[in-house]
Formats: C-alpha cells, structure tokens, sequence
C-alpha cells in the first residue's frame, strides 16, 4: 500500500506486527522512533547535498530510499548522506544518555543504548546498510565505477557469510539455543539480494 511517495510493503506490516506481539518489554516504539530518526538525518543529508527522495519503500529489511536521477549526487555526498542516519542515531544517543545521567529515567538509557546499536549495526561493511554505502563509495573514489561495485558486492557477501558462519558456530555451541545470528545473517543475506536486484539505497 502507498501513502503519496511512502509504500509499505506486506512484509513491513507482518514484521512489525509480529514484533508487537512478542514485545513483552514495550521496546517497539522506541525502536520506530529510533529507525524514524535515522532515516530523517539521511533525507535531511541528502537535501543538503543537492539531491531530492522521490520514494521512500519501508519492507521487512527496512527503508529504501529512491532518489531523483535528474539530481544526482557525486559519491563525496553520498558519503555524507550515510553517515548522517548513523550520525543523528549517535547524538540522540549522547543526547539521552546525558539526559538520564541527570535523573530523567532509566528509559532514556534504554534509548541511548538502542540508538547506539543502530548506529553501530548500520555502519556494518554490508552493501544494503549505510557502511556498505559507505564502502561502495570509497571504492568508487579508488578504483573506479566497474572495480569498485565489484569490490563492495564481495566484500558484502563475505561479511554476510562470516555473520552466518559466527551464527552457526554459536548455535552449534549453545545446543541450539542461541539462534539470533544467524537470523540476522540470513535476513542480511536477503537484503544484499533484494538491494542487488533493486539497485536502490537506504
């Protein structure tokens, strides 16, 4: 379903209402609010930098942001433009740390905590996540349009396959208990090959 240049897929509703259902701890609003954030200093970079979003496409791998060819942005910028959706999760995260040192709840740690994880997690050498950008861009820079592309879309494979073989390694240790990476390898895995279909950003 769309709403103006939003479209929600399916399996966005799906996630999200299964992450409803099992969210004992009230976790899932600060989560949105976090991904909300995130995506908001991506658009902000990229209207800084001279570029405009035609599309925003939220799915079960998150927000892909489709932007106008007719504005494009050089490679510098895109960088930019990456690092900002990291960038605004980290102040908000020293922001409410801060915030809580000073007797504001222990909620807000719990918010700095999240936004630090999505900061770190995005900033990951994966071609679907800002520090695949981010790699894919230096490598542009460095060794041209055909190399670099090249250079990303391995290096993103082999960090997707080291996540599953740490996922597997401690499944195996735990006795099968502990099976959380290897999820987030395999979803990481998909995502790499929607975004090589697609050949968009976010």
């Amino acid at each position: 379903m769309s709403f103006g240049p939003v479209e929600i897929t399916g399996g966005a509703v799906f996630l999200s209402a299964l992450l409803y259902y099992f969210d004992d701890a009230g976790s899932v609003p600060y989560v949105l609010i976090g991904c909300l954030l995130h995506e908001l200093g991506h658009i902000g970079a990229i209207y800084a930098f001279g570029g405009r979003v035609c599309r925003v496409r939220l799915s079960c791998v998150g927000a892909a942001l489709t932007l106008d060819e007719s504005r494009p942005m050089s490679a510098g910028g895109m960088i930019a433009v990456a690092l900002a959706g990291p960038g605004a999760n980290l102040a908000v995260a020293w922001v409410t740390a801060n915030l809580a040192h000073f007797g504001w709840g222990p909620r807000l740690y719990f918010f700095a905590g999240l936004n630090l994880g999505l900061a770190l997690f995005n900033l990951l050498p994966v071609y679907w996540l800002d520090g695949g950008v981010i790699l894919e861009n230096v490598l542009l820079l460095l060794l041209g349009e055909t190399w670099g592309s090249w250079g990303a879309t391995l290096l993103s494979e082999v960090m997707v396959g080291l996540l599953m073989g740490g996922g597997l390694l401690l499944l195996w240790s735990s006795g099968g208990h502990s099976f959380t990476l290897l999820i987030v390898g395999l979803w990481m895995a998909w995502g790499v090959r929607q975004e090589r279909k697609r050949n968009k950003w976010g």
